[in-house]
């Protein structure tokens, strides 16, 4: 978990984001990939589903796999540990959780031109936050290819591959049968 905490900015700002900087969220984007996140030399990697707001990430991290389910039409935020058949449940606003695109929709990118990534036109752009820099390469239609920036003193890349464009069945987005669901703990 302490591997997560510093991609909470790059996720906070790796759902969806036009192109154009005056409608800087899109979140009615759907799609799935694989999303690849590297901090000090580890890395994570595996599929990501999102649509309407809803993001389903799943990875394995010490042989554990995991997946973190964000469900803004509910107000929730999950954490689910196959493996050990649990997952905890924490509202979408608590800062343990990881934060939404409403965050990133109050910050001012700059567009920094056009490129080819992954096969597809992006334009990429600059978010300075709190001495913090990140850039962005994001599709036509508001899809970031990927994110890399200097974060703690640690380079942080998030990237996505294997795009396919389309709606998500909605069942990906409940937590998965047979899953004790409890509620985070106070710290």
């Amino acid at each position: 978990m302490r591997f997560l905490r510093p991609f909470i900015f790059l996720l906070v700002s790796s759902v969806a984001l036009p192109a154009a900087a005056a409608d800087w969220l899109n979140q009615e984007v759907a799609y799935s990939g694989t999303r690849t996140m590297r901090m000090n030399g580890q890395e994570i990697s595996g599929p990501i589903y999102y649509d309407h707001g809803k993001e389903r990430f799943e990875w394995a991290t010490e042989g554990d796999r995991q997946v973190s389910l964000r469900r803004p039409d509910s107000q929730r935020f999950y954490m689910i540990m196959l493996d050990r058949g649990m997952g905890m449940e924490m509202k979408i606003d608590d800062p343990r959780a990881m934060m939404d695109m409403t965050v990133a929709g109050t910050l001012a990118p700059e567009e920094m031109g056009r490129e080819t990534r992954e096969g597809e036109s992006v334009t990429k752009f600059r978010v300075v936050e709190e001495q913090v820099t990140f850039l962005f390469w994001v599709t036509d239609d508001g899809i970031p290819l990927h994110i890399e920036g200097i974060q703690g003193g640690e380079r942080v890349e998030v990237s996505l591959s294997d795009l396919e464009r389309g709606p998500q069945p909605a069942e990906l987005f409940e937590p998965p049968a047979g899953i004790q669901i409890i509620p985070m703990p106070d710290q």
